[in-house]
């Protein structure tokens, strides 16, 4: 409680609460722009905080985290369209709602329900965080090799409908990781003769490209969606209805925070699982998909919930939750900072900073979500075809900016293209970006591990720890793939 305390302090000092709010009013902007996301927001911010000490930065990275899940709903709400993918669930009910008439209620609700899940993610996270890194200190080569196998493989099977394309996508990134110096030895690998290559790809453009670049090429390509109308109808909800919501934001944050902290599960998948068990436990669930608010509640708890979820692994085991947890990591590296069990004891003021700053952030996206709720319903009125482009450009600058590397600038539209053709082939761009950025901890641990055990591969299962892990990679390689060939047998019986 000291150590949050003092973290708190830090949080509130008058310089870092301005950046929070700045944060919270680019990730409501980021959440309600469609073809933006809380990603994409990250990923356009992240050069911009080069400039900035760790701690301004890194607070005003998870303000924007926090605030873009709420932001989703604004647009999901108004005009039927999710801001981001995260928000899909609460077009089920929130806008047959905002059609009736009663947008503010819903928008109020869905503000009500994510600072609930947003608290109840932040409390998981200073609860977890400690206990989990401490057991992580007990890890030797072998334990952090398989767990970057283990992290791997659930992040390769639970993104994207087609697990062997999942798996393809993380083999790609590990492939990306090659290029550039040997991190043992030194000796180039991939440069193809180029000095540009030497330094490999790099994690900040691959970030930009994926997340930013890619998602403006695919908004400009899209059809235009429809506009909101302007202002907001109908009253706001009263407190004592928000009181009765609290069974389904309870059952929404708990989902939210168990899927949260699974790598690769993400806010869509836990809002999506938590409008559906609150259809399953109502009874009454032919409202559901009508406007019922209960259908709002719970997936906004749910998917603000997983913001302090994903943090845990990614701040204990230096594994990302999510996408947007994986741009907070190269947030992190940027700044000099390796997450994983030693970053709480190393640095435990940024750490507390950090914990605390979930806590000042929710309070940040209430005043601006309240303030700002008639202003973003016009501004999501511009059309891709005027923002996209501003959004590449602010993109291009940040990465050029980064070492003055005219070839970053080059490496983020390859991936922006790169990322799009995946994306179109049906490729899912996390597990190339999580191959990247665990491909170091998994061959630095696997070639000393074998450096310790003189060669012998028998290391790897001779430790209780990383035998689990490993145990736990096949059966998540395997499960999708078994599952899928039973599904096709059954139907092809029937």
């Amino acid at each position: 409680m000291s150590e949050l305390a003092t973290g708190l302090a830090t949080a509130l000092h008058p310089v870092n609460a301005a950046w929070i709010l700045a944060g919270a009013v680019l990730g409501i902007f980021a959440g309600a722009m469609p073809g933006l996301s809380s990603t994409v927001g990250l990923a356009i911010l992240l050069p911009l905080t080069f400039a900035l000490d760790p701690v301004p930065a890194l607070l005003m990275m998870v303000s924007l985290y926090m605030s873009a899940q709420y932001g989703g709903s604004i647009t999901a709400i108004a005009i039927g369209v999710p801001g981001s993918s995260s928000a899909l669930a609460t077009t089920f009910d929130g806008y047959p709602m905002s059609r009736r008439g009663q947008a503010a209620r819903a928008l109020g609700i869905s503000l009500f329900a994510s600072t609930m899940g947003g608290l109840f993610g932040a409390v998981l996270l200073v609860l977890a965080l400690g206990p989990l890194a401490r057991a992580a200190l007990e890890f030797g080569p072998a334990e952090f090799f398989a767990l970057g196998v283990f992290g791997l493989s659930i992040v390769a099977n639970l993104v994207g409908r087609d697990p062997v394309k999942g798996v393809a996508s993380a083999l790609l990134g590990l492939l990306l990781f090659v290029v550039g110096l040997d991190v043992l030895t030194g000796a180039p690998r991939l440069a193809f003769g180029t000095t540009a290559l030497m330094d490999g790809l790099g994690l900040v453009p691959m970030l930009i490209g994926f997340f930013a670049v890619a998602e403006a090429l695919e908004a400009i390509g899209r059809p235009a969606a429809a506009r909101p109308s302007t202002g907001i109808e109908g009253a706001r909800p009263r407190l004592s209805e928000l009181c009765r919501l609290w069974r389904s934001v309870l059952r929404g944050s708990a989902i939210g925070g168990f899927v949260g902290a699974i790598p690769g599960a993400g806010a869509t998948i836990a809002s999506l699982v938590a409008w559906n068990e609150e259809r399953r436990a109502s009874r009454t669930p032919e409202r559901f998909g009508a406007g019922a608010p209960e259908g709002i509640a719970a997936p906004e708890a749910a998917n603000n919930a997983c913001v302090g979820a994903a943090m845990i692994p990614l701040l204990s085991l230096g594994i990302p939750g999510s996408a947007s947890a994986a741009v907070l990591l190269g947030g992190l590296q940027v700044h000099g900072l390796s997450p994983g069990p030693l970053l709480a004891s190393d640095h435990p003021e940024l750490v507390a900073a950090l914990e605390a700053g979930f806590f000042v952030a929710v309070v940040a996206m209430v005043a601006v979500g309240l303030a700002g709720i008639p202003l973003w319903t016009r501004v999501v009125r511009v059309r891709a075809s005027t923002l996209m482009p501003i959004v590449v450009g602010i993109s291009l600058v940040g990465t050029f900016a980064l070492r003055g590397n005219p070839f970053d600038a080059w490496a983020a539209l390859f991936f922006g293209g790169l990322g799009l053709a995946l994306e179109r082939a049906g490729f899912p761009r996390v597990p190339v970006v999580l191959g990247l950025i665990l491909g170091p901890m998994i061959e630095t641990n696997y070639r000393r591990a074998l450096s310790l055990s003189s060669g012998s591969h028998w290391t790897f299962v001779e430790h209780p720890i990383s035998l689990v892990l490993l145990v736990l990679a096949v059966a998540s390689l395997a499960t999708p793939v078994i599952g899928r060939r039973l599904r096709l047998r059954r139907e092809g019986a029937s």
